[in-house]
């Protein structure tokens, strides 16, 4: 089973949670999704493991060829997801049929999408993770983001049942943020007023 990587978008990678940790005693940082807890959900969804690996989508207008019938996830930001060009649904399982594309369009809320299959995406892991470090390319397919023409396999880790995720669990991305700020040694009049 694979998928190819027909328009890869701005920057797709793949991830696994909790990434590669451990190892910055040797100066290799962690990697993972960076909303782990959208990437965790998408795979509960699907029925993998949460450290099952998946593709971490910058910003959307990606799109993936399914050479096999598939049951897939897409979490994370805001935006339209298309399956042959039927609205697919998010935060959901959704079969996804052999031959079709799956569409996900530009980011409206949040930054970043995750696409979980059933099975994983199999790579291999590197340092004990499956997760993309471009800095340090390593990991993920050859260490960087996925270009067109990309095709990856998909794993048969152990699955459960897919499921649909409680909706008071899907966490809600907004443009306004509210940030909690601690005054620190140069928090001065000169530069931090009261206002």
């Amino acid at each position: 089973m694979s998928i190819e990587a027909v328009q890869p978008g701005i920057q797709t990678t793949v991830q696994d949670w909790p990434g590669r940790i451990g190892m910055l005693s040797r100066g290799y940082f962690p990697a993972g999704p960076m909303d782990d807890f959208a990437f965790r959900l998408g795979n509960a969804a699907v029925g993998n493991s949460p450290d099952a690996a998946g593709l971490e989508i910058t910003l959307g207008k990606a799109k993936f060829r399914f050479h096999q019938a598939a049951t897939v996830a897409v979490t994370g930001a805001d935006g339209d997801v298309t399956v042959d060009g039927a609205e697919g649904p998010r935060w959901a399982p959704v079969d996804v049929p052999a031959g079709a594309e799956l569409k996900i369009g530009l980011a409206v809320s949040g930054f970043r999408f995750y696409l979980a299959v059933r099975g994983g995406i199999d790579v291999p892991r590197d340092l004990g993770s499956r997760a993309t470090y471009t800095m340090g390319s390593f990991g993920g397919v050859d260490g960087r983001a996925l270009v067109k023409g990309d095709v990856l396999a998909i794993g048969g880790s152990d699955t459960s049942p897919a499921v649909d995720l409680p909706q008071d669990r899907i966490p809600e991305y907004r443009h306004d943020w509210e940030l909690e700020v601690v005054p620190g040694p140069f928090a001065t009049p000169e530069f931090v007023t009261e206002a």
